[in-house]
C-alpha cells in the first residue's frame, strides 16, 4: 500500500478550505476553495456558490435526502481566473418548504463527506404557513477579530428559513480589484474568529446579502465614489444574489405571504451634506426615473398582494439618530416613502435596518413605520457598540439593546411571521430576547 505524506502546509491549507482529507487526490489538484453557499433562493429554485483554486469543472449534486440518494446534477459550470476562480450553478424544479442537501464536484471530484450542505426552499407565493429568519449585519473586520463570541451558534439553533447577511458584511473599506475580492475571502474562511459563522451559518441556510458603505467602498460614501463598478463586479463575482440591475444591488424576493424589498442605500444616494430639498434623493441619486430604485420601491409596494411587506435598508430610517449618514439627512425622501405608502392604503410595511451597531425597536413613533434595527454580529466587543460618533443612540418607543456606555451588544435579530402577526426580537450573542415588539 503507498503511503501517502501530507505535509504541515498543506494541512493548514486543507483546514481553511474545509475540504475533507479523504477528498483530495494527488492526480487531480483542482478543489474548493470557498463556499458553497446558497442564494437567490425561491420556492422552487437555488443558487450555489463555489470558489475552486484553479480553473475546474464545478457540479452540484443536491437531494431532499440527507445521505444524497436519488440525487440529481446541476449543468457544468467553469471557473476561471477572470471571475477569481468562482462560479455560481442553478438548480431549479425543486418542491417548496424543502430542505435539500448538497455536494459540490470539482473535475467529478467530491469535495463532502456527510453531513453534507443544506438549505431549504421558500413558501410559494400567498402560502400562509407561519415562518422565522434571521438578520445578521455590522461584521467586524476579520483581521480585527480578538475573540469569539457566541452569536453564531445561537443564531443557527433558531433553525430560520433563511438568513439575511446585512451591510458592512467587514469595515476594511477595500479599494482596489484584489483587496475587495480578499475580503470576501476572510469572510468565507474558518479560521481567524470565522469559523462558526462559516460552519454553522454559510453551509445550512438559504442567504440574502447586500452591502453598506464599508463593504461597498469608504465610510458614508454614495454615488460619487469611484470604484462603484469594482464592488458591483465583485458582489456578484462572490454572492448568489437575487436579480439586481446593472447600477446597484437593490433586489427583492417572496417568502410566501410576505414581500421583501432589499435597498441600495449607497450606489444611488447623493452626498449626504447636499443641501436638503426635494431633488435630494438617497434611492435615485442618478435620475434614472422609472428605472430607478425608488420607482422600483413604489411599484412594488403598490403592487403587492402580500400581507406583510419588509423594507429591508443598510441605514436607520428613524430619523432621531445617525442623522449625518442614515435616512434623517433624507428628509423630503423619507417623507414621500411615507406618504406614498399612506396615500395608496398600502399596509403591513415594517422596516428591517442596520448600521447603528446596537439593537433598536421602534413601533412607528419616531420611525413613521415598524423598524427593527440588527445590533452588530461580532463587532463592539472591545470598544462602545454604538457606531454614531455623537454616542446618540436616537429615540425608540420600544427600547434599545447597546449605547455608548461600552457594554457589549453582540447579536442578532429574529423575525417571526404569522399570519396576523409578526414578532419582531433583538437578542444577544447567548440568544437571550432584548427587545420585542408584535406588529400586528
Amino acid at each position: 500500500m503507498r503511503v501517502r505524506v501530507l505535509t504541515a502546509s498543506l494541512l493548514l491549507l486543507l483546514a481553511a478550505c474545509q475540504v475533507p482529507f479523504a477528498n483530495v487526490q494527488t492526480q487531480n489538484p483542482a478543489h474548493l476553495t470557498h463556499g458553497p453557499l446558497a442564494g437567490g433562493v425561491t420556492d422552487t429554485s437555488a443558487n450555489l456558490w463555489v470558489r475552486t483554486n484553479e480553473g475546474a469543472r464545478v457540479q452540484i449534486e443536491y437531494s431532499a435526502d440527507a445521505s444524497l440518494q436519488n440525487a440529481q446534477t446541476s449543468a457544468p459550470q467553469t471557473t476561471n481566473v477572470e471571475s477569481d476562480f468562482t462560479t455560481i450553478a442553478q438548480i431549479s424544479n425543486l418542491a417548496p418548504q424543502t430542505e435539500y442537501f448538497y455536494n459540490v464536484r470539482i473535475n467529478d471530484v467530491p469535495q463532502f463527506t456527510a453531513p453534507y450542505p443544506r438549505f431549504q426552499t421558500f413558501a410559494s407565493r400567498g402560502d400562509k404557513t407561519p415562518f422565522r429568519f434571521l438578520l445578521l449585519s455590522d461584521f467586524r473586520t476579520v483581521s480585527r477579530i480578538t475573540q469569539q463570541v457566541d452569536t453564531f451558534p445561537h443564531a443557527a439553533a433558531e433553525q430560520p428559513a433563511f438568513v439575511i447577511l446585512g451591510g458592512d458584511f467587514d469595515h476594511r473599506n477595500p479599494e482596489t480589484l484584489d483587496a475587495k475580492r480578499e475580503m470576501f475571502r476572510d469572510l468565507y474562511t474558518s479560521a481567524g474568529g470565522m469559523e462558526d459563522f462559516v460552519k454553522q451559518i454559510l453551509s445550512n441556510f438559504a442567504l440574502v446579502h447586500f452591502w453598506d458603505d464599508h463593504d461597498y467602498g469608504d465610510n458614508n460614501t454614495d454615488k460619487t465614489y469611484p470604484h462603484k463598478t469594482l464592488s458591483l463586479q465583485v458582489l456578484q463575482e462572490y454572492f448568489p444574489l437575487y436579480p439586481i440591475p446593472a447600477q446597484g444591488d437593490w433586489q427583492s424576493f417572496a417568502y410566501g405571504d410576505a414581500d421583501f424589498f432589499v435597498l441600495d442605500a449607497r450606489s444611488q444616494r447623493d452626498p449626504p451634506k447636499s443641501p436638503n430639498g426635494p431633488e435630494k434623493s438617497m434611492l435615485d441619486g442618478d435620475d434614472l426615473g422609472a428605472d430607478g430604485q425608488l420607482a422600483w420601491l413604489f411599484d412594488g409596494l403598490k403592487n403587492s398582494t402580500a400581507t406583510w411587506k419588509f423594507i429591508v435598508s443598510p441605514v436607520i430610517f428613524n430619523p432621531t439618530t445617525k442623522k449625518r449618514d442614515g435616512w434623517g439627512a433624507y428628509p423630503d425622501e423619507r417623507a414621500k416613502i411615507l406618504e406614498y405608502i399612506r396615500a395608496n392604503g398600502i399596509t403591513g410595511v415594517i422596516i428591517l435596518s442596520g448600521d447603528l451597531h446596537a439593537g433598536a425597536i421602534d413601533d412607528g413613533t419616531n420611525s413613521g413605520l415598524p423598524e427593527l434595527v440588527v445590533p452588530t454580529a461580532n463587532d463592539g466587543f472591545d470598544k462602545r457598540c454604538l457606531t454614531e460618533p455623537t454616542g446618540d443612540v436616537g429615540v425608540w418607543s420600544v427600547g434599545n439593546y447597546g449605547d455608548a456606555s461600552g457594554a457589549p451588544c453582540n447579536g442578532y435579530a429574529v423575525v417571526t411571521v404569522e399570519d396576523a402577526r409578526v414578532v419582531l426580537e433583538v437578542k444577544d450573542s447567548q440568544g437571550a430576547t432584548k427587545l420585542e415588539y408584535t406588529v400586528e
